[in-house]
């Protein structure tokens, strides 16, 4: 952006210097302050000077009851964009997640659960990780597990190890040796079949040469939709209430009420994702009004550009920005490398 060369290396530095503070303390940063806690051989009067021009420039704003500056969307932008250094995570960070991470997980669903939690964890923000849309993904297996003779469960897994199911209800009885035959039928025609391929086959024609239930047919027919959508998984919503900028109770409940709308998470979230690259909305940037308070981090995670999925955090613009960075960038390495495993161990 043009604006990008119009600060000198001295107003830069006092921004950093801001930025950091405010990130640290929650509190207004005045020009006293940057002139003990850093530095630069510049007086107060000085740095005052300095402060002033990054305000009429936009980078900072007075809050009405304070002597200190606060930074403003543009300048949080300036500093992710120019100034941001990466944190550093601590020892026993990089062990719960590196042993969270190690630990055997045989379904996808328990990994991208995981992750999310891990992010979360260790931001202390709201962690979102979206499972890749397998739209050209193989079905491993499906089962028909018998609750009762009167409920069924059907599973659907994929070779990745994500799994959907759903429980339904029969017209009549359906006994163990009927679920048996339904099972060997139903792998013989769906196993090691990509989506695309199962899409093409006539259920209808099946179900009368070999007599499988239509509450059945449906729940595999969903179950594969299901794949084609991206799941959406959310830790650490409560943790926005730990931020004094949320301290107000309408603010925290408007933002809690939005962070609790899945669908709305997932569609900016996967928006963000289409650049394939570390994104960051800051306050204004975002498209959702009740999110003008709120910084979203993501990247995306997957194969070689295959079945990307999305991983992401949701905090106040007074952000952890190198930590956050960091946190998303070391739990993605792991989740790559967790893929690609899982994935040799189906091949």
């Amino acid at each position: 952006m043009a604006w990008e060369n119009e600060l000198n290396e001295r107003k830069r530095f006092i921004l950093k210097s801001i930025i950091d503070d405010y990130i640290a303390s929650a509190q207004p940063v005045g020009s006293r302050t940057i002139a003990k806690k850093h530095d630069i051989g510049l007086g107060s009067a000085t740095i005052r000077n300095e402060m002033a021009d990054l305000e009429e420039l936009g980078y900072i704003t007075q809050p009405h009851t304070s002597a200190g500056r606060v930074p403003s969307d543009k300048g949080y932008r300036f500093y992710v964009d120019n100034l941001m250094q990466l944190q550093k995570l601590a020892y026993d960070e990089i062990s719960l997640i590196s042993r969270a991470m190690d630990q055997k997980i045989e379904e996808f669903s328990q990994l991208i659960k995981r992750a999310s939690v891990l992010i979360s964890d260790v931001t202390g923000y709201t962690a979102v990780v979206m499972a890749p849309q397998l739209k050209s993904t193989v079905i491993k297996s499906v089962q028909l597990i018998s609750v009762d003779e009167m409920r069924t469960l059907v599973v659907v897994i994929a070779k990745e190890g994500i799994v959907h199911n759903k429980i339904i209800r029969h017209e009549n009885p359906i006994d163990n040796e009927r679920i048996e035959r339904l099972n060997n039928a139903l792998n013989r025609i769906i196993k090691g079949k990509t989506i695309d391929n199962i899409k093409r086959i006539s259920f209808l024609e099946l179900q009368g040469e070999i007599n499988i239930p239509t509450s059945v047919i449906a729940s595999i027919e969903e179950c594969i939709k299901k794949f084609e959508s991206a799941e959406i998984y959310m830790e650490g919503i409560t943790n926005i209430l730990n931020h004094p900028e949320f301290g107000d109770l309408m603010k925290a409940r408007e933002v809690l009420g939005l962070l609790k709308e899945e669908d709305v998470i997932a569609e900016m979230v996967k928006r963000a994702a289409e650049k394939q690259a570390l994104d960051f909305k800051i306050g204004s940037e975002n498209e959702i009004d009740e999110m003008k308070d709120l910084s979203v981090i993501t990247t995306v995670y997957g194969r070689e550009g295959k079945d990307i999925g999305t991983i992401g955090v949701i905090g106040p613009t007074r952000m952890t920005y190198g930590k956050v960075v960091s946190s998303i960038k070391y739990i993605q390495k792991l989740l790559n490398r967790e893929i690609i495993r899982m994935l040799a161990d189906d091949s």
